[in-house]
């Protein structure tokens, strides 16, 4: 890809750190403008604004790439985990020793010091119907863990992130080195999330909404699979606009649309009735403990002194 017209870099920096990152000639490596725009930035039509109370529209790469705000990752693919910082010494925060979480790729800080503090990561974590659960509910526990190192803005939804190579913004830029999920876990890193919508925070409102929408919609296929596909992906919107309504601080009704596309089409493109019979027989097959207790509490419990009484 050839690099757009970056705009003018004075505000700019670099922070040589010894920690993280490759090492050239002595001296670690960080990343640049173009690396970023080249690179790290995922999607070709990203989401952009100059101004977020006037909403957000999808961009060519290049137009985005001169605005204030842009998308750093598709719905559909995780590149990178970005933490609002809302403290005027963001940077300090992100940078500082000794510190509990690798070295940020980049912040971006406005005047007053606060800052987006983003970690590259080397294999992007799809976000679809068709993605693994696990690796995606890593992601969450990793960007929770580093909210908490650098004590990260719960409500910040994740999307949309300070463009680094604006000149609005003062940029830091850290190790050119990509992370592995598992480089980034920290002594933070919960071992579990809540699954409650209400306390649900940053990526994990769209695991909470992926997870419970899913769910919902690969019962509720059966009784709908007659009518039209829109039909159905409007009633997944809808399911996910609920679930949305449930969260302290809810996603961009964009975020609720990919979301719930991505389900409905796949549910609509993978389920037929002969597939859906077969989920819910293998389901049914399946024995748990719990499963067990009920069958033993609604078992009919046989006097056989009584039993052969009647017999005789």
């Amino acid at each position: 890809m050839v690099a757009p017209q970056l705009p003018d870099m004075a505000g700019v920096s670099y922070w040589n750190n010894d920690l993280g990152g490759g090492r050239v000639s002595g001296v670690t490596a960080v990343m640049t403008s173009d690396q970023w725009a080249d690179e790290v930035l995922l999607p070709h039509r990203p989401y952009a604004t100059d101004d977020l109370a006037r909403g957000q529209y999808r961009r060519s790469r290049e137009r985005a790439l001169l605005m204030r705000y842009i998308e750093h990752s598709p719905h559909a693919l995780l590149g990178s985990i970005v933490v609002d910082c809302d403290h005027a010494d963001a940077a300090i925060r992100a940078f500082e020793r000794p510190r509990d979480h690798p070295t940020p790729s980049w912040v971006a800080q406005s005047p007053s010091g606060r800052a987006h503090i983003g970690w590259w990561l080397a294999a992007p974590v799809c976000r679809t119907d068709s993605a693994r659960l696990q690796p995606l509910r890593f992601a969450q526990r990793v960007e929770a863990g580093l909210r908490v190192c650098v004590d990260g803005d719960f409500a910040y939804g994740g999307q949309l992130t300070k463009n680094p190579i604006h000149p609005s913004w003062e940029t830091i830029w850290g190790t050119d080195k990509a992370y592995e999920l598992r480089d980034l876990v920290t002594l933070h890193t919960p071992r579990q999330m809540p699954r409650r919508p209400d306390r649900a925070a940053g990526l994990g409102r769209n695991v909470t909404m992926f997870d419970t929408a899913r769910k919902w919609a690969y019962s509720a296929w059966w009784e709908h699979r007659d009518g039209t596909a829109t039909a159905w992906e409007q009633l997944v919107v809808q399911r996910c606009h609920t679930v949305n309504t449930e969260f302290s601080v809810p996603l961009p009704f964009v975020e609720v649309r990919a979301t719930a596309q991505s389900i409905a089409r796949w549910v609509w493109r993978n389920f037929d009735e002969q597939e859906f019979r077969a989920r819910q027989s293998a389901r049914g097959k399946i024995v748990t403990e719990a499963k067990r207790e009920a069958n033993r509490k609604r078992a009919t419990k046989v006097d056989r002194t009584k039993a052969m009484e009647v017999l005789l």
